[in-house]
């Protein structure tokens, strides 16, 4: 079925215009009210707890093959129908664009055993919104604005912020080591390349793009709303009247221990290596600054090409950009390695990806390269001696008569084909091992010669590391455990190895440069009681279990909110179980998802 569907693509505060894009999808099997359809649903709440209709869906009329909700008044950006429909529609691009044939070119799977991603736009008061794996859930709040008071700021009005939190969902479904990980680069990871999703699916709003080229004159090197991420949010939490944002791509942030420099709200570059959300901003700046680069060369050719000025080519040399940004962020996802990663591992699968996209022009891979080691995300003794080197298109006597069809369907040939080539693979001897599902992937590549799809077999395995738990205090093991793993991407034509990349846990082992920062973080979020012995657990709460005498830790991720604070703890408290789960939405999950939205409001983590 074909159906229309509205966006907000501008925080309702700072709409220039209209602010609401509509785009047609046919995707889906069904759609229901809510809006709901089989992979998301909208669940709203009133400001009691209760649960209220969502908006109608409006199948189409005899003779018409289009459908859409209905909404009162399409002028009004704070109506709660077009905040239900627009925040379903945001999810559902977000969804579309990872799962386009030039990006992942698969549908992607979350990580919880289930099809439906449910969506809260009004789960209580409170200034942040986070997705939560245990309840399936993206849940958004709203809070008293600091610069109007009596005005609510609703999280799920603003673009950014629900492209954000879907980012977190759907990489929670191809990484999901990183929701246990105790090392803030991983963390980070996912804050990052969650803001990232953010301002690509910015770049993919042609009124918004029109809007910030001609503001600028046609660059995005300058802070705009595509610089800036949720300007409402940060205008309305941050009343000190520097603050127009929550979070600014264009910066400066940097690990470099000797850098004494300050941005322009006063902040120093140098950011704490133990703070997930601070630390992303070194690898989002980083990244961004790529974005930029690329899009003034693009400007140039074009203009060159074209005979015209750099402004008038300014909107195609954007999209163009855009679109290679998308896959260098997104494609690069499927090679990270299992378990704990870090920026460099991150950097190596990006580069590994631009080769093979674009094995002519290695402009790109040289800016990543010149930011990554620019903000001490990597070190480079020499250019054979870089923490970004990567082994790409390799051949392997192990490789080149493989079945991939039963490596990838059969668990014993993937499990035989791991202990076979342990070497190759990195896994220590004797160390039990995991294989994950393997994946048989089409890929949609723009080379020079024209468009190629590239089948590739891409094959993970991890394993448990053991390193000393060095926390100042009694009661935790002296020893905790941490995944290591390696990726191998072979190309289902040739046999050859597209890319061989071991993470830095595997890779160094003792000599991993991020052991002392797993230890500083641990440490602050036991003094900060965001991090709970198993004994105490409670819902939500990241938490250590242990057998006496080693430690692992669950649900790290779970602090990771649009904000690291919450300004306030009364969320959403629905009266008990004895709602009705609205049409088309599991029963299973939505009951679990009011049991934490009930936890919440009760016991609400300070904190995160």
């Amino acid at each position: 079925m074909k159906v229309q569907l509205e966006l907000i693509t501008q925080d309702p505060a700072t709409v220039s215009g209209r602010g609401i894009e509509g785009f047609r999808t046919e995707k889906q099997e069904y759609f229901l009210d809510g809006p709901v359809c089989r992979r998301v649903a909208v669940i709203d709440f009133d400001r009691d707890g209760t649960l209220v209709p969502g908006a109608v869906f409006v199948p189409p009329r005899e003779g018409r093959k289009l459908g859409r909700y209905a909404v009162r008044d399409r002028t009004d950006l704070r109506s709660r129908d077009l905040n239900q429909v627009s925040v379903f529609s945001t999810v559902l691009q977000t969804i579309y664009m990872f799962e386009d044939e030039d990006a992942l070119g698969r549908a992607i799977r979350w990580a919880f055993d289930a099809a439906q991603l449910l969506v809260v736009p009004r789960a209580g008061r409170r200034a942040n919104a986070f997705y939560e794996r245990d309840s399936h859930s993206l849940q958004f709040f709203y809070f008293d604005s600091k610069c109007t008071p009596g005005t609510d700021v609703y999280s799920s009005l603003s673009h950014d912020i629900v492209a954000h939190e879907t980012g977190h969902a759907i990489l929670d479904g191809i990484a999901p080591d990183l929701y246990n990980a105790v090392s803030p680069q991983s963390l980070a990871l996912h804050e990052g390349i969650a803001d990232l999703v953010a301002v690509v699916m910015a770049f993919r709003s042609h009124s918004l793009a029109k809007l910030v080229l001609d503001r600028t004159g046609g660059s995005i090197r300058e802070a705009s709303a595509f610089s800036w991420l949720a300007e409402e949010f940060g205008r309305a939490k941050y009343s000190d009247g520097r603050r127009q944002y929550l979070r600014s791509l264009l910066n400066d942030k940097t690990l470099d221990p000797w850098d004494n420099s300050k941005d322009e709200n006063g902040e120093w570059n140098q950011v704490p290596r133990d703070k997930p959300h601070v630390l992303s901003q070194v690898l989002s700046g980083a990244l961004f600054t790529v974005m930029v680069k690329l899009h003034e060369k693009l400007k140039q050719q074009l203009a060159e090409k074209e005979g015209r000025s750099e402004f008038s080519v300014s909107g195609k040399a954007l999209f163009v950009a855009a679109e290679r940004f998308k896959r260098l962020l997104i494609r690069a996802l499927d090679y990270l390695p299992p378990g704990e990663v870090s920026f460099a591992d991150y950097g190596r699968a990006i580069l590994a990806s631009d080769q093979a996209s674009h094995p002519g022009d290695d402009e790109a891979r040289r800016w990543i390269r010149e930011e990554f080691e620019r903000r001490y995300m990597a070190e480079s003794e020499s250019e054979s001696e870089s923490d970004l080197e990567v082994e790409t298109e390799l051949e392997h006597p192990s490789i080149s008569a493989l079945d991939l069809a039963t490596l990838v369907e059969s668990d014993w040939a993937a499990y035989d084909f791991a202990n076979r080539n342990r070497e190759l693979l990195g896994i220590p001897p004797d160390v039990p091992f995991q294989v994950r599902p393997r994946l048989d992937v089409t890929k949609l590549y723009y080379l020079e010669g024209g468009e190629q799809r590239v089948r590739e077999c891409i094959f993970k395995v991890s394993w448990y590391a053991r390193e000393s738990n060095r926390l100042r205090r009694a009661g935790f093991p002296t020893d905790r455990q941490i995944t290591a793993g390696t990726t191998l991407a072979i190309d289902w034509e040739s046999r050859r190895i597209r890319l061989l990349l071991r993470s830095d846990v595997a890779r160094l082992g003792e000599a991993d440069a991020q052991r002392e920062d797993r230890d500083a973080m641990l440490e602050r979020m036991l003094d900060e009681g965001v991090l709970q012995l198993d004994e105490e657990r409670r819902p939500g709460v990241p938490w250590a279990e242990s057998n006496g005498e080693l430690m692992r830790v669950r649900r790290s991720a779970n602090p990771l909110h649009v904000t690291e604070d919450a300004t306030d703890s009364s969320g959403v408290a629905p009266a008990g179980l004895d709602l009705k789960p609205p049409a088309g939405v599991d029963a299973g999950a939505f009951f679990h998802l009011v049991r934490c939205l009930r936890s919440q409001a009760a016991n609400h983590p300070t904190g995160t």
